[in-house]
């Protein structure tokens, strides 16, 4: 009997009686396959298509997929392509001039493996998805959220959700508050809700409102919509800016910001938090910074704050020279220091688990799950016999703060970075474009 295309279309463990194999069973055993083929059965016929691309089995495929991860994390640890913990890269700057005829030059976002940082993958960045300056947002379940903007005050930002591996996106509905400048942004998951969100905060424009308060919008996927949330903490305070363009760090089912605050008539006092967003109930809160008499230097112009996530708790990270200024402006190593909220929540835990001298660093970009941290250091080089620093050469390290063994990370441009990324089938079903 002559095969038919479908037939021969099918994998060879449902080839032969593959009128025998219950439906439940063909998805079971699908639901465990890696995505790249999955995405390819999908051709196979308009029944598999259909259930593929349904929430449940995306959900039970990402679940298997984590165990499988977590097994193979424990039996390869010395094997990169069987070790599942990957960081994504990404450069910060794509025009439509990158873009040629030959795909091979076109810009791209590579995967590394977190441990050895050695090169994994690389998917091709479409050209109608990104141009001007990008930022990554966050990562969860291989869904990349982007943010997309230019200088002055009359850009109009689009923010993404991109899923790589199935070449998927979504560009989230825009909202018009003319009045607003966009500061920050953050992107979670609610686990129990199955839910993707973005956040983002807003501050009125400085010729328009006399006294500032920001104001905050939360998009959720499930809903695909905006909704306005009010940013509620103690009497007479009020968030009076968010540091620049800032990336929010998801720890403990929020999100959180390095925030300045005013206090009753005091405006744009030199006070600052940590302003945090439950994904669950949708609330802001407040999180002191760590105290004592000997962070009070830190908090001023002369040092840059981050807040990151550190072997899964929430980190209060500086780097500084006392000497000078700005630090940049020296050729001394500078300082770092690393507070680690050592119970959620609970202020009097923050601990300071390291103050070293590191070299130059210009720009902090995050945390593997490892705890080394990513960082841009100056490019040294000796000119006239003196030490020169070269600041705008692109120099990206992982550091060790325990060990202070760095590792040159071979990145050619100033990337994005996310610090954690897994391949996954993650808004199959609610895309609406494909990349490449």
């Amino acid at each position: 009997m002559q095969e038919t295309g479908e037939h021969r279309s099918l994998p060879p463990f449902l080839r032969r009686r593959n009128t025998n194999v219950p439906i439940d069973i063909v998805l079971n055993i699908l639901a465990r396959l890696p995505v790249k083929p999955v995405m390819r059965f999908r051709c196979v016929c308009k029944s598999w298509d259909s259930s593929i691309t349904t929430p449940n089995f995306i959900s039970t495929h990402l679940n298997n997929n984590k165990i499988i991860i977590n097994n193979n994390n424990n039996m390869n640890k010395d094997d990169d392509h069987h070790h599942h913990g990957y960081l994504l890269h990404m450069p910060n700057v794509i025009t439509r001039t990158m873009y040629s005829s030959s795909s091979s030059s076109n810009p791209v976002c590579t995967v590394v493996c977190d441990r050895t940082f050695n090169r994994i993958s690389e998917y091709p960045i479409p050209s109608d998805l990104l141009i001007n300056f990008a930022e990554i947002v966050g990562s969860f379940n291989g869904l990349l959220c982007l943010a997309e903007y230019g200088n002055g005050p009359t850009y109009v930002e689009v923010i993404y959700l991109w899923n790589p591996s199935i070449r998927k996106f979504k560009r989230l509905p825009c909202t018009w508050l003319s009045q607003y400048d966009w500061d920050a942004t953050g992107f979670a998951y609610h686990s129990e809700r199955d839910d993707y969100k973005v956040v983002k905060i807003y501050s009125p424009s400085s010729n328009r409102i006399k006294r500032p308060e920001v104001e905050a919008e939360v998009y959720s996927l499930s809903s695909d919509s905006w909704t306005r949330v009010g940013i509620s903490l103690r009497p007479n305070v009020v968030v009076s800016k968010v540091k620049d363009y800032s990336s929010a760090s998801f720890v403990n089912g929020a999100l959180h910001w390095l925030v300045s605050v005013s206090e009753g008539e005091v405006e744009f006092r030199n006070r600052k938090i940590i302003l945090s967003f439950d994904v669950d109930d949708d609330k802001f809160g407040e999180i002191a910074l760590p105290g004592g008499h000997g962070l009070k230097r830190l908090h001023s112009e002369r040092f840059k704050e981050n807040l990151a996530v550190f072997k899964g708790k929430l980190a209060f990270i500086t780097f500084g020279n006392s000497e000078f200024l700005h630090f940049r402006d020296g050729i001394g190593p500078c300082q770092c220091i690393i507070w680690v909220m050592e119970e959620y929540g609970v202020c009097e835990s923050w601990n300071k688990l390291f103050s070293v001298r590191l070299g130059e660093v210009e720009s902090f970009f995050g945390c593997t799950r490892f705890g080394e941290l990513l960082v841009q250091k100056a490019f040294k080089f000796e000119y006239g016999g003196s030490k020169v620093l070269w600041w705008n050469n692109c120099v990206i390290f992982s550091l060790d703060p325990e060990t202070l063994h760095e590792k040159y990370l071979g990145v050619q441009h100033l990337p994005n970075i996310a610090t954690t990324f897994e391949e996954s089938l993650v808004i199959l079903d609610r895309a609406d474009g494909q990349s490449g």
